[in-house]
């Protein structure tokens, strides 16, 4: 290439570097607004799909210009082709997708898992874009790792879209219900490991382990040690006791949940149509289900902080409350999707029994 051709070449990539860059900046102020559902027409594609094809693509171009970046000769015309790709097709085909994925029709879930998905792409596309030589002297061995770690996440991200569009809604709220279960596993193990009698520090304690360690101790019997034993237990301790009880009856529901409700919602994938889309109203109401298992595990960080803080009237409060909650959210979903009863209908009445009776003590 003569000296007058590269000089284009750089200039032409230099351009191309700048516009996608606006491009790109622009895109996140629009993810930092509310995002506009788009009018629904005529043989609209699929978002799912859309959005699967166009992850796909991406992914592709990017592993092209992480090659290219990092290794030599450079070539400005060939990087300045996939970043013209990225800006012409790719990334406004990922900003529809979202777009023609409403919450209402596909579930908020849905749409804030492809949001928070994009606005991590136009993140790093900004890096990727920051490390891309822009004059013959190539990439600086900083920038080059920069590369590799711009890439990886965008990779991540494409292959987690792709995976939204084959597993569909279902598969996407199984793992978020599961997320949720694990961390008020978590939780029940750590409180079955907490004993407040051990933090207690009590009087009784000390004069329990130290008969007959010094001259001044006078000597404690069988029975009256008993009865100092009795005395230190911490009032705590009963109400930990229930507290593990109710926590480990509502961790039972999770998986009940995934299997009775949430597999035999009616799944949105990639080939969905627009006319088998659940009707709003069961979309909210997976919505709903969803946020009450992840409420769940953040008001049992409210009963174990209270616990660990020896503030009995605050636990019987949280008690009470998530107890509430739990009978609540099961009576929103007691009927199948259908309108019928079933066999999660006949178990869950059994379940709110035992949660209620567990409460009270």
């Amino acid at each position: 290439m003569g000296p007058s051709k590269e000089l284009d070449a750089l200039e032409t990539l230099q351009t191309t570097i700048s516009n996608l860059k606006t491009l790109l900046h622009r895109f996140q102020t629009s993810l930092q607004s509310p995002t506009p559902a788009l009018t629904p027409v005529e043989d609209s594609p699929n978002p799912l799909a859309l959005l699967s094809d166009a992850s796909q693509v991406l992914k592709a171009q990017t592993t092209k210009l992480s090659l290219l970046i990092l290794n030599k000769p450079f070539t400005p015309s060939a990087i300045t082709f996939i970043l013209n790709s990225l800006s012409n097709s790719c990334l406004p085909a990922l900003m529809s997708a979202l777009e023609l994925c409403p919450a209402e029709k596909y579930t908020n879930l849905t749409h804030q898992y492809i949001h928070s998905s994009l606005s991590k792409i136009m993140m790093e596309l900004l890096c990727l874009l920051g490390s891309t030589p822009q004059n013959k002297d190539g990439i600086e061995k900083m920038a080059g790792r920069d590369t590799l770690a711009s890439t990886g996440v965008l990779w991540a991200e494409c292959d987690k879209m792709v995976a939204l569009g084959s597993g569909g809604l279902t598969k996407l709220a199984v793992e978020r219900v599961e997320e949720y279960h694990g961390l008020l596993k978590d939780a029940i193990a750590e409180l079955d490991e907490w004993n407040p009698d051990e933090d207690s520090g009590s009087d009784t304690d000390s004069l329990i382990s130290n008969k007959g360690n010094t001259s001044s101790a006078r000597p404690v019997d069988a029975s009256l040690e008993h009865s100092l034993q009795s005395l230190s237990l911490s009032p705590m301790a009963d109400l930990r006791k229930r507290t593990l009880a109710i926590l480990r009856t509502i961790r039972v529901l999770y998986p009940a949940l995934i299997k009775r409700r949430i597999l035999t919602f009616p799944n949105i994938d990639s080939v969905s149509t627009a006319e088998s889309l659940p009707t709003s109203s069961r979309i909210l109401s997976m919505d709903t289900l969803i946020n009450h298992t992840k409420h769940f595990t953040e008001e049992t960080d409210e009963v174990a902080g209270a616990l660990y803080a020896g503030d009995e009237e605050e636990v019987e409060e949280r008690l009470r409350k998530l107890v509430e909650m739990s009978k609540t959210s099961v009576e929103e979903v007691r009927v199948g999707w259908d309108g019928k009863e079933d066999e999660f209908t006949e178990w869950v009445e059994k379940w709110m029994t035992r949660l209620e009776e567990i409460r009270e003590g």
